[in-house]
């Protein structure tokens, strides 16, 4: 998957940082590198990486055929998101 840029708003802002304490800076760092990506549903899919502060993350969000994401949601990795992101990463997903 490739990612162009980031869309944000006012709404996605406030929602990430006030509803899940995460920066657009943040969410920008785990899709710059190296995420592990995952498909949800139709159109919607899930990035799953670290922070550059070693937060790891993951984010959900919308892709447009242009490679532009908007970033719906987000969250610190539980511990079973974390094993299942070292499972895909060992298998380079």
């Amino acid at each position: 998957m490739r990612i162009v840029d980031l869309e944000w708003d006012d709404g996605n802002i406030l929602h990430l940082e006030l509803g899940h304490g995460i920066t657009p800076e943040e969410a920008e760092e785990v899709t710059a590198e190296s995420p592990v990506f995952r498909t949800l549903r139709r159109n919607c899919y899930s990035a799953l990486g670290p922070a550059f502060d070693g937060r790891f993350l993951v984010l959900v969000f919308k892709i447009n055929p242009k490679g532009r994401v908007r970033v719906l949601t987000g969250w610190d990795m539980e511990p079973i998101d974390r094993r299942m992101y070292e499972r895909l990463r060992r298998k380079g997903g």
